[in-house]
Order: C-alpha cells, then structure tokens, then sequence
C-alpha cells in the first residue's frame, strides 16, 4: 500500500552525509557514510555483472538494491558502533535483537507511512539470523561482499598515509578477514585478481569522492559528487513507487542504476557548475562532446561491450525518457514518465525526466542542509530560493513535488 514520503525519511537519508568513518585513525581526506554506500552499491552492480555474465547467475537486481538501502539505513541508526563492536554484538542472538529492535524503533515512522510492505520487507531483513534463506540468496551475499570491498578501498588509503599506529594491522587483518569470507564467490575472486581493469573502474568511481558538489560555496555537510549520486538514486527509487501502474523490473534497475550513475562523466571532466555551462549557449553542447570523447577513451576499455553500453545508456542524455526499441535502437519519448505501453523488461525503460527532478531535489536539500547547519551564504540562499520555485509546480505523473520540498521551505 502506498503512503508519502515524510520528512523524517529525507532526513534519513541525508543522514550520512555528517557521519564521519575513521574519525580514529589519521584521514588524508574525510570519508563519510554516504560515500561508502555509494561506492558500495557501485560495487556490487559490478559484482552482479560478473555472476550474471560468468557464473550464469539470476539477479534480483530489486532485491539486492532493497538490501542496500535496508543496510544503509541500518548502519546509519548504528554508526557510533565500531565495527569490531557491531559485527560482534551482531552475532550474539540477545544483542542483535535489541539492536535491531532499537533500528526499528527508529526507523518506524520514517518507512511506515511510505509503504507497509516496503517497511515489512525492512523489518524481516533486519530480524533475520544466520539460519534464514534470505541471508544465503545471492543478492545478499553480493552486497555484504561489496560492503566490505568499499571498507576495504577506504582502509587502503588511509594505511597508505598511516604511521604503524598501534590497532592498524588488527584492523587490516579484520578486514581481510571479511572478504576471504566472500571469495567463495567466484565475482569476488575474479574483482580481486583477475581483471585490474575492474579494480581501475571501481576506483575511477571512488575518486568522485574528492570531488566536492558547490565547489564554488561553503557548505555543511560537504557532500561529494559520489554521495549526490547516491542521494539521487534513494529519492529516485522512492519516488518510483508513486508511479501508476508500478513500473516494471527493468524500469526500476533503471531507475536506480540511472541515477547513481548520472554525474559518472564529471570523474573524467569535474563539476561545471550550471552558471558556467549556461554562460555561452553552445559551451554546454561542447561539454558534452568533450565528455563522450573521454568516456570512450578512458571508460570504454575498463568494461565489457555490454556493461560499457549500459552505462552509457544511463549517462548520455541522461535526463531523457527513453526506451530500446525492437531494433535495439535508443527511443527518446517526449513523456515525462514512460507511457505504459513501453513498462516492459524488453524496452528498458528509464524515466529519465524523474532522475533529473530527484537531481535537482537532492541539490535543494544540500543547499537547506547546510543553511540549517548555520553555513548559509547570500549564494547558497538564492540558490535554494532558486530550486523551490523550480520545483514548486512540478507534478510528475500525479506526484506532487510541492508535498516533498515544502517540508523543508
């Protein structure tokens, strides 16, 4: 059953992005929550690619999806828990249950009124044990592998900048001891030490961690463009649920994938602010031939033909509604939602005018975040004035986005 979209949940996943990781060890740069659940649901789509393409796998690319928000909200309720301490606790039956008795309790008015079933499913992720189904499924095995690839990225920087601090070797043994527990995948085995051309995708992705979103302003949290994207792919996926009839499989892995990787090209050219892009008419046609010319140089050789053209499916023209027709040719609709005729698995349907209002709600809410942390600049505020009356009007098939950024006017 549907319901809304509440503050309290935006707010949740805006969360992440002031949780500080490491904040015990020497950082050359700060690492947030979001980010490593960005780059971690990167991960596990490369993950997913492998066991599809080799393994001859079948992915519930909606479940495993779901797992990653459910652990992102998860780990978000229980961030101040080290994860030496978390994993721990995890693994007694009393402690678990009172942690995950504690995550509902919080998470209960966020999810409860968007959807009962969304919040069901939430519930029975969290409560499960080491015996149930659920936790021996593919989708789950994949994502908790990523986590700890992402945890992994992380800790490879910062033992990189580290002095020989007293704990940092139990922890690189903790984490290695994670994974091993994972390469009875053969996904796992082949990212690790089959194919360098993986390891540099993934890190061509991680390194829109640097990259600060507002470059040009002072903000608090400030979010980067990997963490944006992510941020885009939670609103875009909720916002799907909205859609009538409910999209299909395929829609939905669009969706989702669309989003976190929309910005993909700015690792190749950085943010351009949309002041710059607009100050010339035909400097935004320029930029984005500069993009495809330096995706297909540096992009298309780390991936398969096919994973190269799903993603460029997903970043070029990236906020057009669009669908692959029976000749396998790109169709841009001038729908704002793709009609129903077109929700099927064999068109590959993207809504891509929906991703584009999720980007510019996820630009509103940095703007308001950081007004609200005391960072408010004459800029920021014109900007956030900007994005209000943008979006203030804008109905998207029967959603009104007035009823999202109204809760924070």
């Amino acid at each position: 059953m549907k319901g809304f979209i509440t503050k309290s949940l935006i707010e949740k996943i805006f969360q992440p992005a002031s949780l500080q990781r490491w904040n015990d060890q020497i950082r050359p740069i700060e690492f947030t929550e979001l980010d490593k659940q960005a780059h971690k649901m990167i991960i596990a789509w490369t993950l997913g690619k492998i066991a599809e393409d080799e393994e001859n796998q079948s992915i519930d690319w909606r479940k495993m999806i779901e797992y990653g928000i459910f652990q992102y909200f998860q780990r978000t309720i229980l961030t101040d828990l080290k994860p030496q301490i978390y994993h721990s606790l995890m693994a007694q039956d009393g402690a678990r249950k009172k942690l995950n008795d504690f995550v509902q309790r919080e998470m209960e008015e966020s999810l409860s009124h968007f959807s009962e079933d969304f919040y069901r499913k939430f519930i029975e992720f969290i409560s499960s044990t080491p015996e149930d189904e659920e936790l021996h499924s593919i989708e789950f095995k994949l994502i908790n592998a990523a986590h700890f690839l992402a945890t992994q990225w992380e800790f490879n920087i910062i033992a990189h900048f580290s002095p020989p601090l007293f704990g940092i070797n139990s922890t690189r043994e903790e984490i290695q001891s994670q994974i091993a527990k994972h390469l009875e995948l053969k996904s796992v085995k082949k990212f690790l030490y089959m194919d360098n051309n993986l390891s540099n995708f993934i890190d061509l992705c991680g390194q829109l961690r640097f990259q600060r979103r507002w470059a040009h302003i002072e903000r608090i949290p400030k979010t980067s463009v990997l963490g944006h994207l992510l941020v885009v792919a939670m609103l875009s996926y909720f916002l799907s649920f909205f859609l009538d009839p409910e999209p299909c499989a395929k829609r939905i892995y669009n969706n989702w994938y669309g989003a976190l990787f929309h910005d993909l090209p700015e690792v190749l050219t950085r943010d351009i602010i949309s002041p710059v892009k607009r100050a010339l008419e035909e400097l935004e046609t320029l930029i984005k031939e500069e993009e495809s010319d330096q995706i297909s140089k540096k992009l298309k050789p780390l991936l398969k033909a096919d994973w190269y053209d799903e993603i460029l499916y997903f970043i070029m023209n990236e906020f057009e509604t669009k669908i692959i027709d029976e000749n396998k040719e790109i169709q841009y609709l001038e729908n704002e939602i793709v009609p129903n005729q077109f929700n099927l698995d064999r068109y590959s349907p993207i809504d891509g005018k929906l991703i584009k209002i999720c980007d510019k709600i996820a630009a509103f809410l940095e703007a308001y975040f950081s007004i609200v942390n005391g960072v408010a600049s004459p800029q920021l505020i014109e900007a956030k004035g900007k994005l209000f009356n943008e979006l203030k009007d804008r109905k998207l098939d029967g959603i009104d986005i007035f009823l999202i950024i109204d809760l924070f006017r």
